[in-house]
Order: C-alpha cells, then structure tokens, then sequence
C-alpha cells in the first residue's frame, strides 16, 4: 500500500466524521480545540498524556487520544506525551509509584522489606512449577499490588497536574515575551 493511499485512507478527518464508530463523538471530532495548538489544548493534551501513560502500561495512546477528543485537549500533544513511559523510564516509575504507595498505606520499611522478601523467595520457589502459577500471581498481587496500585494513581495525577502547570505557564511566558 502506498504512503499517499494511506494517507488518504486513515487520516482523513472527513471519513473520521462520517464512521458510524465515530457518529457520538462526531461534534468532538469537528472540534477545532482538539487539532489546533493553543494554550488550554495543549496544556489538556501534555497533562491527559503523562497521565495514561504512567497510569496504563498498555494502549497509552489509545486512552490517551480517547480522553483527548472527550475533553477537548490536542489530539497529537496527548499522543506524543504518553511516551514519557517507555521501557527505559517504566520500571523506574513503577518502583517509586510502590515507595509511594507504601509509605501513604503506612507500612513500615522493616516489616515491608521482610514481606516482601519472603514471599519473593516463596514466589521463586514455586515458578518453575507449572500447576501453581496462578496462587505464585495471586500471592505477588495481593502483596505488591495495593500498595503499587495506589502509588501508580498519585504518581499519574501528580505528574499530570504539574505538566499541566508547567506548560500553561511556559505558555504564557513565551507570549509576554514575544510580545
């Protein structure tokens, strides 16, 4: 398939409106705030960015996009600001995303760090064995899992309200300076 013919088949906002996928968001989707670069969309777009993309390890973009065209936030700045995650930086997120979570669920660090490895060494134990995989996923989950979970959502919200923050003043900065 050829690059013009694919252009001309995906990227096509007029055959975006007319999809009968698309016909509740058709109004959204004509929308000039989510094609054009002005400061609210933009700010919209980088904070709805950084927010699924720490906050789902998959389809960023997707939900990314999704919650772009829903609040009126720049379609292409949401898209290119979930790769803030990305295999490099994620692990890192994740573990300080767990820190956080623990420490606001008050677990302590000794008795943390003690759980934690007991059942990892437990978990290893079991892995190579094939008929207790799911109890060695439910075991892990039930022990990382809330404290993950809640670290992920403060990290994902906190992130986003401070790009927010950031490019609406970076914004206005570059206006009164140009002027």
């Amino acid at each position: 398939m050829s690059t013009v013919r694919f252009k001309k088949l995906f990227l096509n906002l007029t055959r975006l409106r007319r999809g009968q996928m698309l016909r509740p968001l058709r109004h959204r989707i004509r929308d000039k705030a989510v094609r054009s670069f002005t400061r609210q969309s933009v700010a919209r777009g980088a904070a709805l960015g950084i927010f699924f993309g720490i906050l789902t390890p998959v389809a960023q973009i997707l939900f990314a996009i999704a919650g772009a065209i829903v609040l009126r936030a720049n379609i292409v700045v949401a898209a290119v600001t979930t790769f803030v995650s990305n295999p490099v930086t994620l692990p890192v997120l994740y573990f300080w995303a767990y820190r956080i979570g623990a420490f606001v669920l008050g677990r302590s660090e000794a008795a943390r760090q003690t759980e934690v490895v007991a059942r990892a060494e437990a978990a290893a134990d079991r892995a190579l064995e094939v008929a207790s995989w799911w109890s060695t996923l439910l075991d892990w989950t039930s022990s990382v899992g809330p404290a993950l979970a809640l670290g992920v959502v403060l990290v994902a919200c906190t992130a986003a309200a401070a790009a927010y923050a950031t490019v609406y003043a970076a914004w206005g900065l570059w206006a009164r300076f140009r002027r």
